[in-house]
């Protein structure tokens, strides 16, 4: 179901129907139009995916006929912490996560406090992914003239800029209890800064599942999560920056790695227990990374074994409509810009 009449997922011939529903004015309609198709087509699940669907869920439970075939989720008090990542900071504090350090510069205000160290990196508490709207700041003089010279409607987030690498680590939680994840560090990167990774290794660092099993358990974490980390090189510690309480970018990776979390948010949200699967920790390239990759090395594409099983290559090839659809929709945009 989606409010876009147009979608890559649309064309894929794993889905059955899609269901287009825009202009819907109100909670009680995107609840009215969900449980009517749960009805017509005696879905078993109903799994929301971004921010935006499962605030909504977990908003309005109790106006769902179908409440009891929702996938499991969390408080809505938990899901704005997690959400937002100048409350999020404030809440790692209190329960004594290791954190990066921060402070928050309330929308239409200028930057006031002292109590933090340069280079920083500065984001939007909420409402932007992806690296979208980060910026880093060397001294203290440029952080004021960029207050200064923009006007906001949101919050920002100062941190203190971590000398170190950045790590990801994706979690399928019920009850402050994790029952799957991965971690993973990126080898490749788009040429912007901030961007996702589209090159990534999957590794396991008991230190850090220590951490983040402290973060899901103070926030009774229900559903699943992708928790952005740093390491600090200078205090050789790992530091949790934020949490996109959704599926991720690089959800397909897990899948190589061995790790299928849609499935296992489907047993888990119809009380099908298991043990939590172990995942390898291999490489793998998407899209954007294959290509960069074969940029620099054309020989790369001889490595037959590694582009079937360690990148997005295997997934385009059971379901190539999707790919065509998103070249199609680029080619048409860019034909629009010029």
């Amino acid at each position: 179901m989606s409010s876009l009449k147009y979608s890559p997922i649309k064309y894929s011939i794993y889905i059955k129907n899609y269901s287009y529903f825009p202009n819907l004015n109100s909670d009680i309609q995107w609840v009215n139009c969900i449980d009517s198709e749960v009805k017509r087509f005696n879905i078993d699940l109903v799994m929301p995916v971004d921010e935006y669907g499962i605030r909504l869920t977990i908003k309005n439970k109790a106006l769902f006929s179908c409440a009891e075939k929702l996938c499991i989720i969390p408080s809505i008090k938990n899901f704005d912490i997690a959400n937002n990542k100048g409350v999020l900071s404030k809440h790692m504090h209190k329960n004594q996560i290791k954190c990066s350090k921060g402070i928050i510069v309330k929308a239409g205000n200028i930057l006031k406090e002292t109590l933090i160290n340069f280079p920083v990196i500065i984001k939007p508490v909420e409402g932007f992914g992806g690296g979208r709207g980060m910026q880093k700041f060397e001294t203290r003089q440029s952080v004021e003239d960029f207050f200064l010279m923009n006007t906001f409607n949101y919050d920002y987030l100062i941190e203190e800029y971590i000398e170190g690498y950045d790590l990801g680590v994706n979690v399928l939680c019920e009850k402050g209890t994790i029952l799957a994840y991965t971690m993973q560090k990126g080898n490749l990167f788009h040429d912007q800064p901030f961007k996702p990774q589209i090159g990534l290794d999957f590794l396991y660092e008991p230190e850090l599942y220590i951490e983040v099993k402290k973060l899901v358990k103070s926030l009774n974490w229900s559903g699943v999560a992708n928790i952005d980390v740093r390491y600090d090189k200078n205090k050789k510690a790992y530091k949790i920056l934020e949490i996109n309480p959704r599926f991720w970018y690089t959800l397909d990776a897990s899948l190589c790695a061995g790790v299928n979390f849609p499935y296992l948010y489907c047993l888990s949200s119809l009380g099908v227990n298991y043990n939590i699967p172990n995942y390898k920790c291999i490489s793998y390239l998407n899209l954007n990374g294959l290509l960069k990759t074969f940029k620099g090395n054309k020989r790369f594409i001889f490595r037959i074994k590694y582009l079937f099983n360690n990148t997005i290559l295997k997934f385009l090839l059971r379901d190539p409509l999707v790919l065509g659809y998103r070249i199609f929709n680029s080619i048409g945009n860019r034909l629009k810009n010029k």
